[in-house]
């Protein structure tokens, strides 16, 4: 069987894996802001312009005398697009803010200072336990224009057509819609979301962690616990 096929086979197996935990090999591999939090404060950043913020409905929300919306207070926002991230350095990322909505949890906004307006930022939701992990639904993906604005993914936990809707998403894994090259067993170029979901079906279905290593390695990633 050739590679092209063993591939096809596996991409196949991610709608039906049957619901089992996997290892959790992914750290917070985020590092904490000293700067001051939004929390509770005006969205006005210190240049005059508000910060936007995608309400669902297709357009956005957000004037010089609005405010974070009550359920993402509890999160660090930069209100000038440059300082007050919940992040300030990531490798793959740069500064930014990964947020759960306090009112529902397949809420997820993000703010990154470095927009992405040629690469799709996407987010793929998780559940994690103290040594557990898992994938809950496929990824979603959008440009990130602004760092003036906190852009909204609605998860959605499509994973084995619903097998595990009763998983509370309390983590996600983020990254940028973008092909790199894995060490083996891969060996191969692969697109971001692929790799995870190919090494995270070895991992269910065969107990063969060598995939997630290959992907953790690559560090192309940002793994966030609510």
């Amino acid at each position: 069987m050739n590679k092209f096929s063993i591939l096809l086979i596996t991409l196949s197996l991610v709608s039906c894996v049957a619901p089992r935990d996997k290892r959790a090999l992914y750290g917070d591999n985020e590092k904490s802001s000293s700067s001051s939090s939004s929390n509770g404060s005006s969205s006005s950043g210190s240049n005059g312009s508000a910060i936007e913020v995608d309400d669902g409905s297709g357009t956005t929300t957000g004037s010089s005398g609005s405010t974070i919306p009550a359920a993402l207070q509890k999160c660090s926002w930069s209100l000038d697009g440059e300082s007050g991230f919940a992040t300030s350095s990531n490798t793959h990322l740069g500064a930014h803010t990964i947020c759960q909505s306090t009112t529902d949890q397949s809420e997820v906004y993000v703010q990154l200072k470095t927009p992405l307006p040629s690469t799709r930022l996407c987010v793929i939701p998780t559940y994690t336990t103290s040594d557990r992990s898992i994938f809950l639904g496929e990824a979603r993906c959008q440009f990130i224009e602004s760092n003036l604005k906190l852009y909204r993914f609605p998860l959605v936990k499509n994973r084995d057509y619903g097998k595990y809707q009763n998983f509370q998403i309390n983590s996600v894994m983020v990254m940028k819609e973008a092909s790199y090259f894995f060490d083996s067993p891969f060996y191969r170029d692969q697109i971001s979301y692929d790799a995870f979901f190919i090494c995270s079906v070895n991992l269910d279905l065969y107990g063969d962690s060598r995939y997630c290593d290959a992907f953790k390695s690559k560090g192309e990633y940002v793994f966030k616990k609510f």
